[in-house]
């Protein structure tokens, strides 16, 4: 069971802060719930079910920071994984995205680069879709880092590439 004021990451929504563990009415059963307000986003409130395993499933603690300090040092060891059926890619991706976890997020964000970078060299941009992926796996990466690591999601980058001996 997680406690009052402990920082978590939740899904697709990134880190979050459990501000009370309460039991609350929602239609007709009382039930207890995890009170999720996140991170980075001001305006939503997150009520999980302690009860609902499915849910529940979904909280893992934040990473540490030599946790982190380890995943960026093993950055380029890790692969990417580039489809080229449209379909097959996003059902991949997806997949990716919805793992909760960092290495899976690397992984999809190396790829990406690499084929924007391609594209690029074509004078192309990056498909719509895989631009969205992502912006997306960059933001949940970004989160949790900037959790562990105590800064802001928007200086991430610069601290990787600071850690990995790269201008940003």
């Amino acid at each position: 069971m997680y406690s009052v004021n402990e920082k978590i990451h939740y899904g697709g929504s990134g880190v979050c802060v459990i501000q009370e563990i309460a039991t609350m009415r929602f239609g007709r059963t009382r039930e207890k719930y995890y009170v999720l307000k996140p991170v980075y986003q001001n305006s939503s409130v997150i009520y999980v079910p302690v009860e609902n395993e499915a849910l529940v499933s979904k909280m893992r603690p934040v990473l540490s920071r030599e946790e982190v300090d380890r995943l960026i040092d093993g950055m380029p060891e890790i692969p990417t994984a580039w489809e080229e059926d449209p379909q097959a890619r996003k059902a991949s991706f997806d997949a990716l995205l919805r793992s909760n976890e960092c290495r899976s997020l690397i992984i999809l964000i190396k790829t990406l680069h690499a084929q924007k970078k391609r594209r690029q060299a074509d004078g192309k941009a990056l498909h719509v879709s895989d631009e969205t992926f992502l912006r997306e796996a960059q933001r949940l990466l970004y989160d949790e880092f900037a959790g562990a690591l105590e800064i802001q999601p928007t200086q991430v980058h610069a601290y990787i590439q600071s850690k990995l001996g790269q201008s940003a």
